[in-house]
C-alpha cells in the first residue's frame, strides 16, 4: 500500500506529459494546416453553441459557421473546426483546406496554443513535487540516528528498518541480523 501512495503522484506527471504532447500536436497540426490552407475573406453567418458538463461545470463551446467563396469561385458555408468568440455578421479572413473546403477556420484561430503546455507543465511540477515529498518522507523515516552507526549498513533507505505502532506512528529499529545478507 505504501508503494501505491508513493507512486500515485506520478499519475500527475503522466497526465501532465499527456497534456503537453496533445498540446504540441495541436500546435503542429494547426501550423501545418495554416501552411497549406488558402486564405480568403469570409463572414460569420451563424454561431453554433454546444454544451458539455452539468451544473456549475457546464461549459459552452461556440463554433462560428463561416460563409466564404473559395479561390476557384465556389461558395461554401461550414462550421469552423475551432471555437471562437466571433459573432454573427463579423467579417473575418478564413483559412480553408483546398482539397476539402468544409475544413475551415477563422484565420486567427488555427487551434493549439501555449495554454495546454503550461497546464501540462504545472501538472508535471506538482506531481514531481508530491512524489519527492512522499518518497522523501518514507525514505527519511528512521534515518540517520545513532542506531544506524553500528549496524554495519550502508546508510541507504533500503537497509533501514522501522516498526509501525498500533497508533499508526512509525519508529526506527535495528534490522534483524542476516536480513540483507542475500543482496
Amino acid at each position: 500500500m505504501d508503494d501505491l501512495v508513493t507512486y500515485f503522484p506520478l499519475l500527475f506527471v503522466a497526465f501532465g506529459v499527456l497534456i503537453i504532447l496533445v498540446s504540441i500536436k495541436g500546435i503542429v497540426d494547426g501550423r501545418r494546416f495554416a501552411g497549406r490552407a488558402q486564405r480568403v475573406p469570409g463572414v460569420v453567418s451563424d454561431v453554433r453553441t454546444t454544451f458539455a458538463g452539468q451544473g456549475e461545470h457546464l461549459r459552452a463551446r461556440r463554433r462560428p459557421v463561416l460563409t466564404f467563396t473559395t479561390v476557384d469561385g465556389r461558395e461554401v458555408t461550414t462550421e469552423s473546426r475551432t471555437t471562437s468568440d466571433l459573432g454573427v455578421g463579423n467579417a473575418t479572413d478564413v483559412l480553408y483546406d483546398p482539397h476539402d473546403p468544409t475544413r475551415a477556420v477563422p484565420a486567427g484561430d488555427t487551434g493549439g496554443g501555449p495554454g495546454g503546455i503550461v497546464a501540462g507543465l504545472i501538472a508535471v511540477v506538482i506531481g514531481l513535487a508530491f512524489f519527492a515529498g512522499v518518497s522523501g518522507a518514507f525514505a527519511g523515516v528512521g534515518g540517520g540516528g545513532a542506531g544506524d552507526a553500528g549496524s554495519g549498513t550502508s546508510g541507504t533507505s533500503e537497509t533501514r528498518c522501522e516498526m509501525q505502532n498500533p497508533d499508526g506512528s512509525v519508529e526506527p529499529m535495528e534490522c534483524p541480523p542476516g536480513l540483507f545478507d542475500g543482496k
